[in-house]
């Protein structure tokens, strides 16, 4: 009776101290630094999946999982240093170095494919995040114990993985480039063999700051049914000015630890970056008049390859009737791919002999090229080592007192 008195006031402080030790273990590997390399990419307007308006908010669940391409997918690789603010949560500063990239060429939609657009960029990110523990990882039984019915006398998951979340805010640079893969001149089906690679955000593709969109003396752009489809105040950069090359992020994501001893293990992690850019791919808005931008570049080289490169009047055609009142303008005026002259019994015919049949492609100034209403993203999953650094010695010096005492074991 008295050995059982003894016993329970010795061991149940005992288990208290052990518990304290435990809480605060953290304070002792507070700073930890890790080195990762995976996988990255991206949700932009260029490639992707069926359609030009899928995306994480703007389609369907179906949209989100199916709009990027397994064959687009880069590499990243990332340095992060964290401090434990507490045993549950921490202070994270990443750097990550990566490549993202987009083309029409293997996207499921048909009109992302016949713009042929393509694009890749380096993107490098700086960010700092807060991380939430939500389980902790452990070491499990390190010694194999077991009781004498062979139960382990350690953790309760021998596994020991950690799970956690993030969340928070970055900056990062990129500056997109693109190939001209279009068709051969005069070929409905044959892409240009050997393709040029250009940096795109100096071409102004969607006329970025060619035009002064407060000017008034600029015209309306309509389509083949004289219906107003985009005004030049539509792209509305200040003149001689484009979209940036750095953007902010918010990253959010979830990571599993596994633990191999008290100051090392490994780390996978799933996180996604929103943007506030649409530029990732150097496309947003709507097809841009290659004339104007033609002569906005004047006598340098740029011109013909911003004309090139913007996708306008490119690609597919659809038939229309026409009344040409001069004949067969030669050239054909942009955005006219081919004239037919009706021939006798043609039904156009009853119109008179101005009417023809047209073929107009469908990537006219001012028609769709991208969409602007929702931001470009990109996300990474990488694998990391990581390691704690100990920043206290292995004694601890009681309060109140100058002599120290070194802690045997915790619980």
């Amino acid at each position: 009776k008295y050995l059982n008195i003894i016993l329970i006031f010795t061991l149940i402080p005992a288990f208290y101290n052990a518990q304290y030790y435990n809480r605060n273990t953290y304070k002792t590997k507070r700073h930890e630094i890790s080195f990762g390399l995976g996988a990255s990419s991206c949700l932009t307007d260029v490639g992707g999946g069926e359609s030009i308006d899928s995306s994480l908010f703007g389609g369907s669940a179906r949209g989100f999982l199916f709009d990027m391409n397994i064959n687009q997918t880069k590499y990243v690789a990332n340095f992060s240093y964290m401090y434990y603010l507490k045993s549950k949560l921490t202070f994270r500063l990443n750097l990550a170095y990566s490549q993202i990239s987009g083309d029409d060429n293997v996207t499921g939609d048909i009109n992302r494919q016949n713009r042929r657009l393509n694009f890749e960029t380096t993107i490098v990110e700086g960010s700092g995040v807060f991380e939430w523990i939500i389980i902790s990882a452990k070491t499990g039984n390190r010694y194999n114990l077991k009781s004498k019915s062979g139960k382990s006398l350690g953790a309760k998951n021998p596994l020991g993985f950690g799970l956690y979340a993030f969340a928070g805010i970055g900056g990062f640079y990129y500056d997109p480039w693109g190939y001209d893969k279009f068709l051969e001149p005069g070929s409905s089906t044959e892409v240009i063999a050997n393709p040029i690679k250009y940096q795109l955000r100096p071409l102004r593709t969607e006329g970025q700051g060619v035009l002064d969109p407060n000017a008034e003396n600029y015209p309306d752009i309509y389509n083949n049914n004289g219906e107003v489809i985009a005004t030049y105040k539509d792209y509305a950069f200040p003149r001689g000015t484009t979209y940036k090359r750095f953007a902010a992020c918010v990253p959010l994501g979830f990571g599993i630890r596994k633990s191999f001893h008290s100051t090392a293990g490994l780390k996978l992690e799933a996180g996604f970056r929103f943007t506030n850019t649409d530029y990732l791919d150097d496309v947003s808005t709507k097809y841009f008049d290659p004339e104007i931008l033609e002569e906005y570049f004047g006598t340098s080289d740029l011109g013909p390859i911003a004309a090139q490169m913007s996708g306008t009047n490119t690609g597919d055609t659809y038939e229309a009737l026409a009344f040409l009142y001069n004949g067969v303008p030669d050239p054909l005026p942009p955005g006219m791919a081919s004239v037919s002259i009706p021939q006798s019994g043609d039904d156009i015919a009853q119109y008179g002999p101005n009417a023809y049949r047209v073929r107009y492609y469908k990537t006219l100034p001012g028609e769709k090229r991208g969409n602007p209403e929702y931001k470009d993203s990109y996300m990474f999953l990488t694998l990391s080592v990581y390691k704690k650094l100990t920043n206290t010695p292995k004694t601890m010096r009681i309060a109140n007192s100058s002599s120290k005492r070194r802690i045997k074991a915790s619980f």
